[in-house]
Protein backbone atom coordinates (compact mmCIF):
# COMPACT_ATOMS: atom_id res chain seq x y z
CA UNK A 1 0.00 0.00 0.00
CA UNK A 2 2.97 2.31 0.89
CA UNK A 3 4.35 1.79 -2.50
CA UNK A 4 1.50 1.75 -4.59
CA UNK A 5 0.09 6.00 -2.75
CA UNK A 6 3.67 7.34 -3.11
CA UNK A 7 3.69 6.48 -7.04
CA UNK A 8 0.28 7.89 -7.12
CA UNK A 9 1.35 11.10 -5.48
CA UNK A 10 4.42 11.32 -7.67
CA UNK A 11 2.40 10.45 -11.38
CA UNK A 12 -0.56 12.84 -10.04
CA UNK A 13 -2.71 9.74 -11.16
CA UNK A 14 -4.46 7.55 -8.89
CA UNK A 15 -3.96 3.90 -9.70
CA UNK A 16 -6.80 1.50 -10.69
CA UNK A 17 -8.86 0.10 -7.90
CA UNK A 18 -8.29 -3.21 -9.28
CA UNK A 19 -4.56 -3.34 -9.26
CA UNK A 20 -4.35 -2.60 -5.71
CA UNK A 21 -3.07 -4.92 -3.17
CA UNK A 22 -5.59 -6.46 -0.54
CA UNK A 23 -4.87 -4.71 2.46
CA UNK A 24 -3.99 -8.24 4.33
CA UNK A 25 -1.65 -9.28 0.95
CA UNK A 26 1.65 -9.37 2.39
CA UNK A 27 0.70 -10.37 6.30
CA UNK A 28 -1.10 -13.39 4.15
CA UNK A 29 1.62 -14.40 2.06
CA UNK A 30 5.20 -14.79 3.03
CA UNK A 31 6.83 -14.86 -0.14
CA UNK A 32 5.10 -10.97 -0.80
CA UNK A 33 6.76 -9.83 2.22
CA UNK A 34 9.84 -11.90 1.50
CA UNK A 35 9.99 -9.76 -2.13
CA UNK A 36 9.32 -6.59 0.03
CA UNK A 37 11.69 -6.85 2.34
CA UNK A 38 14.36 -9.10 1.59
CA UNK A 39 17.30 -7.48 3.64
CA UNK A 40 14.97 -7.90 6.68
CA UNK A 41 14.97 -11.93 6.40
CA UNK A 42 18.90 -12.11 6.56
CA UNK A 43 19.20 -9.20 9.15
CA UNK A 44 20.22 -10.62 12.46
CA UNK A 45 20.71 -8.78 15.34
CA UNK A 46 24.04 -8.30 17.73
CA UNK A 47 21.69 -9.32 20.52
CA UNK A 48 21.15 -12.47 18.44
CA UNK A 49 24.60 -12.90 17.23
CA UNK A 50 25.70 -12.78 20.88
CA UNK A 51 23.38 -14.71 22.03
CA UNK A 52 24.49 -17.40 19.72
CA UNK A 53 27.72 -17.62 20.02
CA UNK A 54 28.13 -17.02 23.87
CA UNK A 55 25.35 -20.12 24.00
CA UNK A 56 27.65 -22.13 21.61
CA UNK A 57 30.33 -21.76 24.09
CA UNK A 58 29.07 -22.86 26.84
CA UNK A 59 27.33 -25.78 25.10
CA UNK A 60 30.61 -27.23 24.12
CA UNK A 61 32.05 -26.37 27.26
CA UNK A 62 34.38 -23.67 26.37
CA UNK A 63 33.02 -21.68 29.31
CA UNK A 64 32.57 -24.05 32.22
CA UNK A 65 29.42 -24.52 34.39
CA UNK A 66 30.24 -21.82 37.48
CA UNK A 67 32.43 -19.77 35.50
CA UNK A 68 31.96 -16.30 35.68
CA UNK A 69 30.96 -14.58 32.46
CA UNK A 70 32.29 -10.56 31.87
CA UNK A 71 29.74 -8.40 29.66
CA UNK A 72 32.03 -5.64 29.58
CA UNK A 73 35.17 -8.11 28.47
CA UNK A 74 32.91 -9.77 25.61
CA UNK A 75 31.75 -6.38 24.26
CA UNK A 76 35.38 -5.10 23.78
CA UNK A 77 36.59 -8.49 22.76
CA UNK A 78 33.61 -8.21 19.98
CA UNK A 79 33.87 -4.11 19.60
CA UNK A 80 30.14 -3.78 20.39
CA UNK A 81 28.66 -2.06 23.10
CA UNK A 82 27.76 -4.04 26.68
CA UNK A 83 23.55 -3.54 25.83
CA UNK A 84 23.62 -6.49 23.44
CA UNK A 85 25.58 -8.50 24.94
CA UNK A 86 23.63 -7.98 28.53
CA UNK A 87 19.97 -8.69 26.56
CA UNK A 88 21.99 -11.71 25.18
CA UNK A 89 22.90 -12.77 28.67
CA UNK A 90 19.26 -12.17 29.95
CA UNK A 91 17.51 -14.45 27.11
CA UNK A 92 20.16 -17.22 28.39
CA UNK A 93 19.09 -16.81 32.14
CA UNK A 94 15.55 -17.48 30.71
CA UNK A 95 16.66 -20.76 28.60
CA UNK A 96 18.34 -21.37 31.65
CA UNK A 97 21.92 -21.36 30.66
CA UNK A 98 23.05 -18.81 33.05
CA UNK A 99 21.96 -16.69 36.31
CA UNK A 100 22.49 -13.42 36.81
CA UNK A 101 22.69 -12.28 40.58
CA UNK A 102 21.40 -8.89 41.86
CA UNK A 103 25.23 -7.34 41.39
CA UNK A 104 24.79 -8.35 37.76
CA UNK A 105 27.68 -10.90 38.03
CA UNK A 106 26.93 -13.34 35.37
CA UNK A 107 27.23 -17.39 35.98
CA UNK A 108 27.26 -20.49 33.97
CA UNK A 109 24.51 -22.63 35.31
CA UNK A 110 25.45 -25.90 36.91
CA UNK A 111 22.81 -28.69 37.43
CA UNK A 112 22.27 -30.36 40.95
CA UNK A 113 21.27 -34.19 41.00
CA UNK A 114 17.48 -32.71 41.65
CA UNK A 115 17.65 -30.85 38.25
CA UNK A 116 19.31 -33.65 36.40
CA UNK A 117 17.04 -36.21 37.49
CA UNK A 118 14.09 -33.60 36.48
CA UNK A 119 15.37 -33.16 33.14
CA UNK A 120 16.12 -37.06 32.10
CA UNK A 121 12.65 -37.44 33.21
CA UNK A 122 11.22 -34.81 30.83
CA UNK A 123 13.51 -35.90 28.08
CA UNK A 124 12.33 -39.89 28.65
CA UNK A 125 9.13 -38.62 28.44
CA UNK A 126 8.97 -36.39 25.56
CA UNK A 127 11.31 -38.83 23.32
CA UNK A 128 8.95 -41.29 24.19
CA UNK A 129 6.38 -39.40 23.00
CA UNK A 130 8.11 -37.89 19.71
CA UNK A 131 8.90 -41.81 18.68
CA UNK A 132 5.40 -42.81 19.21
CA UNK A 133 3.97 -39.94 17.22
CA UNK A 134 6.00 -40.06 14.28
CA UNK A 135 5.62 -43.88 14.04
CA UNK A 136 3.56 -43.37 10.39
CA UNK A 137 6.83 -41.44 9.29
CA UNK A 138 9.55 -43.44 9.85
CA UNK A 139 10.98 -44.66 6.43
CA UNK A 140 13.29 -46.24 4.49
CA UNK A 141 15.48 -43.03 4.70
CA UNK A 142 15.11 -42.22 7.75
CA UNK A 143 16.23 -45.78 9.04
CA UNK A 144 19.07 -45.66 6.56
CA UNK A 145 20.56 -41.89 8.24
CA UNK A 146 19.84 -43.94 11.83
CA UNK A 147 22.04 -46.46 10.85
CA UNK A 148 24.74 -44.46 9.31
CA UNK A 149 24.73 -42.60 12.91
CA UNK A 150 25.17 -45.53 14.62
CA UNK A 151 27.98 -46.76 12.52
CA UNK A 152 29.76 -43.52 12.91
CA UNK A 153 28.84 -43.76 16.97
CA UNK A 154 31.04 -46.78 16.61
CA UNK A 155 33.66 -45.37 15.00
CA UNK A 156 33.84 -42.28 17.14
CA UNK A 157 33.98 -44.37 20.02
CA UNK A 158 37.28 -46.49 18.50
CA UNK A 159 39.09 -43.13 17.71
CA UNK A 160 38.42 -42.40 21.11
CA UNK A 161 36.98 -38.91 20.33
CA UNK A 162 34.12 -37.67 22.56
CA UNK A 163 32.94 -34.57 20.78
CA UNK A 164 32.43 -36.37 17.41
CA UNK A 165 30.53 -39.29 19.08
CA UNK A 166 28.41 -36.75 20.92
CA UNK A 167 27.78 -34.70 17.51
CA UNK A 168 26.71 -38.15 15.99
CA UNK A 169 24.95 -39.16 19.22
CA UNK A 170 23.05 -35.78 19.18
CA UNK A 171 21.69 -36.08 15.31
CA UNK A 172 20.45 -39.53 15.90
CA UNK A 173 18.06 -38.15 18.96
CA UNK A 174 17.01 -34.77 16.72
CA UNK A 175 15.82 -37.44 13.61
CA UNK A 176 13.66 -38.65 16.32
CA UNK A 177 12.52 -35.43 18.04
CA UNK A 178 12.08 -34.16 14.09
CA UNK A 179 9.83 -37.18 12.64
CA UNK A 180 6.98 -36.69 15.19
CA UNK A 181 6.50 -32.88 14.15
CA UNK A 182 6.32 -31.08 17.21
CA UNK A 183 8.14 -28.47 16.69
CA UNK A 184 7.34 -26.89 20.30
CA UNK A 185 8.42 -29.96 21.63
CA UNK A 186 11.39 -30.20 19.49
CA UNK A 187 12.12 -26.84 20.99
CA UNK A 188 11.61 -27.79 24.71
CA UNK A 189 14.06 -31.06 24.05
CA UNK A 190 17.04 -29.27 22.15
CA UNK A 191 17.17 -26.97 25.01
CA UNK A 192 17.06 -29.41 27.56
CA UNK A 193 19.44 -31.26 25.33
CA UNK A 194 21.89 -28.35 25.17
CA UNK A 195 22.06 -27.98 28.92
CA UNK A 196 23.60 -31.59 29.16
CA UNK A 197 26.05 -31.29 26.75
CA UNK A 198 29.17 -30.59 28.67
CA UNK A 199 28.20 -33.10 31.10
CA UNK A 200 27.63 -35.62 28.72
CA UNK A 201 31.28 -35.30 26.71
CA UNK A 202 32.93 -35.57 30.18
CA UNK A 203 30.99 -38.60 31.02
CA UNK A 204 31.34 -40.18 27.44
CA UNK A 205 34.95 -39.12 27.22
CA UNK A 206 35.75 -41.23 30.51
CA UNK A 207 33.90 -44.06 28.94
CA UNK A 208 36.10 -44.92 26.00
CA UNK A 209 34.79 -41.99 23.71
CA UNK A 210 31.16 -42.91 24.17
CA UNK A 211 29.37 -44.97 26.78
CA UNK A 212 29.30 -48.82 25.10
CA UNK A 213 26.12 -49.17 26.71
CA UNK A 214 24.55 -46.12 24.83
CA UNK A 215 25.64 -48.52 21.85
CA UNK A 216 23.76 -50.96 22.70
CA UNK A 217 20.48 -48.85 23.85
CA UNK A 218 20.57 -47.29 20.14
CA UNK A 219 20.50 -50.81 18.79
CA UNK A 220 17.73 -51.86 20.36
CA UNK A 221 16.11 -48.18 19.60
CA UNK A 222 17.04 -49.20 15.97
CA UNK A 223 15.92 -52.96 16.11
CA UNK A 224 12.10 -51.63 17.01
CA UNK A 225 11.86 -49.70 14.39
CA UNK A 226 13.10 -51.39 11.95
CA UNK A 227 10.41 -53.74 12.63
CA UNK A 228 7.70 -51.49 13.42
CA UNK A 229 7.52 -51.91 16.50
CA UNK A 230 6.81 -47.83 17.88
CA UNK A 231 5.79 -49.30 21.38
CA UNK A 232 9.03 -51.02 22.18
CA UNK A 233 11.27 -48.25 20.22
CA UNK A 234 9.19 -46.04 22.53
CA UNK A 235 10.04 -47.91 25.60
CA UNK A 236 13.64 -48.31 24.40
CA UNK A 237 14.27 -44.83 24.29
CA UNK A 238 12.65 -43.85 27.53
CA UNK A 239 14.91 -46.71 29.17
CA UNK A 240 18.16 -45.09 27.48
CA UNK A 241 17.43 -41.61 28.64
CA UNK A 242 16.77 -43.03 32.17
CA UNK A 243 19.87 -45.60 31.87
CA UNK A 244 21.83 -42.64 30.59
CA UNK A 245 20.74 -40.38 33.53
CA UNK A 246 22.67 -43.08 35.72
CA UNK A 247 25.47 -43.31 33.66
CA UNK A 248 26.01 -39.48 33.91
CA UNK A 249 25.77 -39.49 37.97
CA UNK A 250 28.25 -42.35 38.48
CA UNK A 251 30.74 -40.81 36.22
CA UNK A 252 30.48 -36.87 36.01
Amino acid sequence: MYIVYNLAMATGTPPPRSRRPAPNAVRSDPKAALDLFPSLAKHQTLEELAYRDIRRAIVEGRIAPGARVVANTIATAAGISRIPVMQALRRLERDGFVKINPHKDVIVSSLSPAEFRERFLLMAALEGLCVREGAARVTGELLSRLRALQKELGAARAARDAARAVAADSEFHRLLWETAALPHVSRILQNTWDRGEYYRVIMHARRGGFAAESLIEHEQILKALEGGDAAGAARAIEQHRMRAMERLAETT
